[in-house]
């Protein structure tokens, strides 16, 4: 399924710049799975943010890249060809962490929009990914939170790809994803604040069962840092502008789906 201007999810312009902060919760959810950390191992320990881009990239292409949605999406399904051990239940439990975590990201810092609204994105995404060759996605949001939690419960572990991901939220080498347009003058003093905010909300905004799974703590004095996080994210977003927040290819989708209704 190809989305255009009638689409919820480009009638949001669903992802923006600070919603990615979520995205390493995605991620840790599927390095956690045995046969994903094994899979992607090198390529994370040789550039562990590089991969992540390339998701953020493909991601928007196939739902905001109109004619390109179905080109990316034949490109992914060669890819996940040479995968070892790849079927059809890894990239379900892919495409199910990434939906559920930019939803958390979309609840967490923008207005909540209609419990409709989430079904309908739900149902776009679960269609985007039948051109994935994902037909086994849960019918609805109450489902997939029961696919989530089963999955949590009976497959995930601690990974050493868990322990990657963590000790690269340190930033210690590079930039995070989302920042290749800022100065590099800049990034020394971004980057402290950028190694606090990504590990807080990936590990903050995890389901509890997988951080006790995990072992990784999370006190209330850490809740309530990324609570603040929250609210400076949501004050500062009221102030930037749209064509900022955006990443381009959302936000020429949703100036083109706020067109079509016009």
């Amino acid at each position: 399924m190809t989305l255009g201007p009638e689409s919820v999810t480009w009638r949001l312009g669903w992802y923006t710049r600070f919603e990615l902060v979520v995205l390493g919760r995605a991620v840790l959810m599927q390095v956690a799975h045995p046969v994903i950390a094994a899979a992607v191992r090198d390529s994370y320990q040789a550039d562990p943010f590089a991969r992540l881009t390339r998701t953020i990239t493909s991601s928007q292409l196939r739902l905001f890249g109109g004619e390109l949605a179905e080109r990316e999406a034949e490109r992914l399904l060669r890819a996940h060809a040479r995968i070892p051990g790849a079927d059809e239940e890894l990239f379900r439990w892919v495409h199910a962490t990434s939906f559920d975590s930019l939803l958390t990201a979309y609840r967490l810092l923008r207005p909540r929009m209609p419990a409709i609204h989430e079904e309908r994105l739900y149902r776009e995404w679960r269609h985007t990914g039948e051109v994935l060759g994902i037909r086994t996605m849960p019918g609805d949001l109450t489902e997939l939170r029961e696919y989530l939690d089963e999955v949590v419960a009976t497959q995930l572990k601690p990974t050493d790809g868990v322990d990657d991901l963590l000790e690269a939220f340190e930033l210690r080498t590079g930039k995070a994803p989302g920042s290749e347009h800022l100065p590099s003058a800049l990034w020394p003093l971004v980057r402290p604040v950028a190694a606090r905010v990504l590990p807080d909300f990936a590990v903050g905004t995890l389901p509890e069962a997988l951080r006790d799974k995990l072992g990784l703590e999370w006190t209330d004095r850490d809740e309530r840092r990324l609570r603040r996080w929250i609210r400076v994210i949501r004050l500062v977003s009221a102030f930037v502008p749209a064509s900022l927040l955006h990443y381009p290819m959302p936000y020429r989708a949703m100036l083109s789906a706020r067109s079509s209704r016009a």
